[in-house]
């Protein structure tokens, strides 16, 4: 118990004692004095101004400084933000310094710190300034590995750890987006003069969404600062990035590409002497970088999406910002190019790569397409296509960007392609060549099926070949160029067949049969993703079947034209809708540009397209030898209504589903033109020589100037068709002497009319199909008669016998009105001048020809003859053909309208 009391006491005094040093310190950091002295220390240590907003301080069992929301100032020289932030500073002090008198700081640690690196316009940075200055004989003694003696210090770190970090940069006085965050490691003194670095942070840019940009990890041993922290061996780790982030990070712009990156290097300097020229040390460096599993963005990775490695091994000089790369190899799975590169590291845009060695693997290419284009043929293959030697021509140089090519050239002994469905097609040997910034490829010739090739009939005959052969040019420096085709297609199935296989559905919606030839070009000038088209494709003795035709159109001949992007066809003869056709249809406008990519379904045969908003503008003149209604028909329906547009337009603008709605795809097409039709047929009308001038716009058909020769008279008016929502009709025409005899009457009705009619006549209708037209056909006319003959009965000495009477009547005017509706043809006031007598003539004739006619005579004849108040009127009812004939009684009055 003795003891207890005699060591509990003194233990009780050393506690005591403890927590007294504790409280005191903790209050004399506080002061203003210790305050002031501790931030001169600091300012000493760092060599910038420091400020804090508050000090603790922890005695046992190391004395230790913390200091919240440090601000260590910068060099008025590089701005007058501050240089390094941290919401927390702590710092150990050294018990020997303490011993000593002085005030040393041992190990520190940062809590979320924020740095932000300088670059001025110089070339300076401000972490430069901040280490102390070296005498150039130090650092050329220290490359030779002399042994050098510590520079002196005003303190003696040993360890200095962060997390949770952020360092930012800036060029002059502009804020760069992108910068580190989460930076954290340390930096651990391992022998006197030499630091250990290890270091890890995410890289960032302001404004974009990133979700995986992996981790830069840099490991290194440095020199301490006295000596510009050289020499230096530094090993550098960013691995697992997203291709798509990694773009972001550098240009701010999602490319579309997707895939995986991953990049490691190390770097050396001070391990020389320093040049006498520059005064300035160069880094050596070794980089490898390397993308895995590239593809396009809306496109499934693949067990063969293709990668490439880059390494680069070479010497920085930093003098002239300027790397050399004396090793560079990029690498495919069997490719492979070798040569050297310079990068001006001030100016990344300018640099030079010169390959002495290529060797290129078709397999390589095809791969690199599939990638990038949807709907390739799991089953294409293509092999020897480009065995890889460089001409006598000399290295294959390339620089800037976009990519400029100077020399070179590459030469291939041909291959063979593989596509489902044909038998090999061979390509033939070709020469590319780079001379002064121009790529060109030309006389690459593709033919196509070995079955098809050129061939000798027992006739001596040669048959042609299916072949196409290509020419590639591109002028990198005035960033123009084209690829051109000319085509010799015995059969153009099989070139549908290869374009299916490379991923360019050409026959979205029609299948075509027959042969074709002719020259197309695409022209580029400044972007790459639009061009303009150039060429001929000539088709003849062919079928062209398409979606919503019930038949095929047969093609005698028929020519398809683009000139600077506008297009147009000559059509010299085609079948279709039961007649034949000759004519033009042209582009008008502004001629439209054609995108490259995406699934765009693009015909030989296409006559619009929906790339934009704007619509299309058309101009034709189209003649044909007859229009029959019964054989429109045949074509159109019954299978093809009612949606028959929205079915056939798809395939006529050669547009995939996801590109719009039908409806609206026709909205945008606007066509004007002229008609010429040698004879129409719509049931019994029949009308010889028609020609019209039509405008399509906005789902709305107007026919303008339509002329005609109906019944052995002319016919002119116009027709307005709104498609849109429900097909509505409206015409209005004017007859001019039809005859009587030639209406289309039922055959024996014909013969008992002579005389001829002219007049006008509006109705409208809506609706589809025959039955439903017709229920809503409504409409009124009138009519100027001359000349007019009724054969068969006498209409006068039938009612004044009150029986009906054989003979002929004749009149020789008259005029009335009509109405339609209801499905018949309805008149009550139409009054016809005789000889003796006027006539009036009344009834309702269906549509399905019988009805009721009634003659009575009216009034006072030209000879002054009275006729009765009450009379009677001759009635023909029933079938017009047969119709029943009365006499009977009529009121004048009451048969008056």
């Amino acid at each position: 118990m003795a003891r207890i009391r005699k060591y509990g006491g003194a233990a009780l005094l050393i506690l005591a004692l403890v927590v007294g040093v504790q409280i005191g310190a903790s209050f004399f950091v506080k002061t203003r004095h210790t305050r002031a002295f501790l931030l001169a220390r600091l300012q000493s240590a760092f060599g910038r101004p420091v400020e804090a907003d508050d000090f603790s301080i922890q005695v046992l069992p190391i004395p230790e400084l913390q200091m919240d929301r440090v601000t260590i100032g910068e060099d008025p020289a590089f701005g007058r933000e501050y240089f390094l932030r941290a919401d927390r500073m702590n710092a150990r002090i050294s018990w020997l310094g303490l011993l000593r008198g002085r005030v040393e700081f041992g190990n520190m640690s940062l809590t979320r710190p924020s740095l932000i690196l300088v670059r001025n316009t110089e070339g300076r940075w401000n972490l430069e300034d901040w280490l102390p200055p070296v005498r150039a004989n130090t650092i050329a003694n220290a490359g030779a590995g002399v042994p050098q003696k510590s520079a002196p210090s005003t303190h003696r770190l040993e360890f200095i750890e962060f997390d949770e970090g952020r360092i930012n940069f800036k060029m002059g006085d502009e804020k760069k987006p992108f910068a580190f965050i989460n930076v954290s490691g340390s930096v651990e003194q391992v022998s006197a003069g030499r630091w250990r670095l290890r270091l890890e942070a995410e890289p960032w840019r302001s404004g974009v969404p990133l979700q995986s940009t992996g981790t830069l990890q840099v490991v290194g041993d440095v020199a301490g600062t006295s000596a510009r922290l050289q020499p230096a061996e530094i090993q550098v780790h960013w691995g697992k990035v997203s291709l798509a982030d990694l773009f972001r990070l550098v240009t701010g712009n999602d490319s579309g590409v997707r895939g995986e990156f991953a990049l490691d290097g190390n770097a050396s300097v001070g391990t020389e002497p320093i040049p006498a020229d520059t005064g300035v040390s160069n880094w050596k460096f070794e980089v490898e970088a390397r993308a895995t599993q590239l593809h396009r963005w809306d496109l499934a990775e693949r067990s063969d999406n293709p990668k490439v490695n880059v390494h680069l091994k070479g010497v920085w000089y930093r003098a002239k910002d300027e790397a050399r790369a004396e090793e560079l190899r990029v690498e495919l799975p069997r490719s492979t190019l070798s040569g050297a590169a310079v990068l001006q590291t001030a100016n990344p845009e300018n640099w030079k790569a010169q390959f002495k060695s290529v060797a290129m693997q078709a397999g390589d290419l095809l791969a690199w397409y599939r990638a990038f284009q949807p709907g390739v043929g799991e089953e294409l293959a293509l092999s020897d296509f480009i065995k890889g030697n460089l001409s006598v021509g000399g290295d294959l140089s390339a620089r800037g960007w976009p990519p400029h090519w100077d020399d070179g050239a590459l030469t291939s002994e041909g291959g063979t392609l593989r596509v489902p469905g044909l038998k090999e097609s061979q390509i033939g040997p070709f020469r590319a060549s780079f001379v002064n910034g121009v790529f060109l490829v030309d006389g690459l010739r593709l033919k196509l099926g070995a079955d098809t090739a050129s061939s000798t009939s027992a006739r001596g005959v040669t048959a042609p070949e299916n072949s196409a052969v290509f020419r590639l040019f591109h002028d990198s420096e005035g960033r123009r160029g084209s690829i051109g085709v000319t085509l010799h297609l015995a059969d153009a199935e099989h070139a549908l067949k290869v374009a299916t296989a490379f991923g360019h559905r050409l026959d979205q919606g029609w299948e075509y049969t027959g042969s074709a030839s002719g020259f197309s070009q695409w022209e580029w000038d400044g972007r790459l993703k639009t061009m303009r088209r150039n060429g001929r494709i000539d088709l003849a003795k062919s079928r062209l079947a398409v979606v919503g035709l019930n038949l095929p159109l047969k093609i005698e001949q028929l020519r398809l034209d683009w000139s600077d992007g506008r297009r147009s066809a000559t059509i010299g003869k085609v079948e279709a809708f039961g007649a034949n056709w000759t004519g033009t249809i042209a582009q008008t406008g502004e001629a439209a540009e054609e995108r490259l990519g995406g699934s765009e379904s693009r015909t030989i045969s296409k006559m619009a397209r929906a790339d934009g908003e704007e619509g299309y503008n058309w101009q034709f003149q189209l003649h044909a030898d007859r229009l029959d209604a019964a054989e429109l028909d045949r074509w159109f329906g019954p299978r093809a209504r009612p949606n028959w547009w929205q079915r056939l337009l798809p395939s006529l603008l050669g547009q995939s589903v996801s590109n719009g709605k039908a409806s609206e795809l026709l909205r945008r097409v606007s066509a004007e033109g002229d008609l010429a039709v040698d004879g129409v047929t719509v049931e019994k009308f029949k009308l010889a020589k028609a020609q019209a001038n039509m405008v399509f716009r906005d789902l709305q058909l107007q026919v303008r100037h339509a002329e005609a020769q109906w019944a052995g008279g002319n016919v002119r008016g116009q027709i307005t068709a709104r498609f849109s929502p429900v097909p509505r009709y409206e015409v209005t025409a004017e007859v001019d002497r039809a005859n009587l005899a030639q209406l289309p009457w039922p055959a024996r009705w014909a013969e008992r009319w002579g005389g001829t009619a002219s007049g006008t006549i509006q109705f409208s209708t809506g609706g589809v199909g025959r039955d439903e037209l017709l229920r809503q056909l409504v409409g009124q006319g009138a009519l100027q008669l001359s000349k007019i003959e009724l054969r068969g009965w006498d209409v006068r000495a039938s009612t004044e016998a009150g029986v009906a009477r054989t003979g002929t009547s004749r009149w020789t005017s008259g005029e009335g009105t009509f109405e339609i509706g209801e499905q018949e043809l309805r008149f009550a006031a139409i009054q016809l001048d005789g000889p003796q007598v006027r006539t009036q003539l009344s009834g309702a004739l269906g549509f399905d020809m019988s009805g009721e006619v009634t003659f009575l005579p009216d009034g006072e004849g030209k000879r002054g003859a009275k006729m009765a108040q009450a009379s009677r009127g001759l009635s023909l009812s029933g079938p017009l053909e047969t119709p029943k004939v009365i006499v009977e009684p009529v009121s004048a009055e009451t048969a008056r309208p």
